[in-house]
């Protein structure tokens, strides 16, 4: 089997997850109540769990976890760095003060729960799980505080950078469950078989429902409101192209194994934060123009992540 057919086969059982969902949106018995759930569900238990056991698992004793942590100051720096590229484009291409804000999210941070995980989990096994976590953690903690700071200055709200609503948002139920999974390595704790079995299986249904509930999404999103402009398409080729590759050619000079390198250049190829939307709206930015961002992100992505695979491993061949 050719490189990119085993890319093609990774990412299809998710399309085809992604495939149930889209097509059950409109029946009255799901619709966006099945929607709201399943997001829900997944963040505030399925990822939770998942998180719990897999760190445990992956990082079972603290000389691992130690190993784990020493990576954190990379995913941070990509995503410094991936911010300072932004503030540059905006400058440079004079774009519309209205939509600042989302558009540096949109080329900073990406949606590394509901789709970076199981796409990771897909193409590099359980394995890369830790790896994913270290970004899914610099990239939670830069969006709560720089990230949504720069939204509510959109809106014309005045914030501080570090604000008591963005530390809340920073206990998040999945990082919640990860600092949890990282408490019982450093204590020594292992969990019994009859509390470690259900998490194990709650955990397991992350991916899948992730896939079907983003397969609702997209069915619910009307691209056909997409209108083509300049900011549009720079900001997709600046995600797509030039931060990829900026960042690929600093990875490969970095003294990381090659899954720590393909994890984190993968994982700054996702989709835009769905929480994007969201927080756009509560603080009175471009709602309109942060949900068309998401929606063809998520189906950019998803397309070139085939590309992307094959062209990293040949690179790190």
């Amino acid at each position: 089997m050719s490189l990119f057919a085993q890319a093609v086969t990774s990412v299809l059982p998710l399309l085809i997850m992604m495939g149930f969902g889209f097509t059950i949106a409109k029946k009255p018995w799901f619709g966006k109540t099945g929607e709201d759930f399943l997001s829900k569900f997944c963040m505030r238990v399925a990822i939770p769990c998942y998180m719990i056991i897999n760190v445990s698992t992956t990082c079972p004793t603290r000389a691992d976890l130690l190993d784990l942590l020493k990576l954190f100051p990379v995913p941070f720096a990509a995503i410094f760095l991936l911010l300072g590229l932004a503030l540059l484009m905006v400058r440079i291409l004079k774009v519309d003060k209205g939509i600042h804000g989302v558009f540096i999210n949109v080329m900073t941070f990406s949606n590394t729960v509901i789709i970076g995980f199981p796409v990771t989990i897909s193409l590099f096994g359980e394995a890369s799980t830790p790896i994913a976590m270290s970004y899914y953690v610099a990239n939670t903690v830069m969006f709560w505080s720089i990230g949504a700071y720069l939204l509510r200055k959109d809106g014309g709200m005045k914030s501080k950078l570090i604000s008591a609503e963005g530390l809340k948002k920073l206990a998040s139920p999945p990082l919640m469950g990860f600092g949890l999974g990282v408490l019982l390595v450093l204590a020594g704790i292992n969990l019994p078989t009859w509390l470690f079995s259900p998490l194990q299986q709650i955990g397991r249904t992350a991916t899948p429902l992730a896939m079907v509930m983003t397969g609702s999404v997209l069915r619910h999103m009307d691209l056909k409101q997409v209108k083509p402009s300049k900011e549009l398409v720079v900001l997709l080729l600046s995600r797509f192209v030039l931060s990829p590759a900026i960042l690929l050619c600093i990875m490969m000079n970095l003294p990381l194994s090659d899954m720590a390198k393909q994890v984190y250049l993968i994982m700054t190829v996702m989709p835009a934060m769905t929480q994007l939307g969201i927080v756009a709206k509560e603080a009175r930015a471009d709602y309109e123009f942060a949900a068309m961002t998401i929606a063809v992100t998520t189906v950019i992505s998803m397309v070139l992540i085939p590309c992307y695979i094959m062209l990293i491993s040949f690179l790190m061949a």
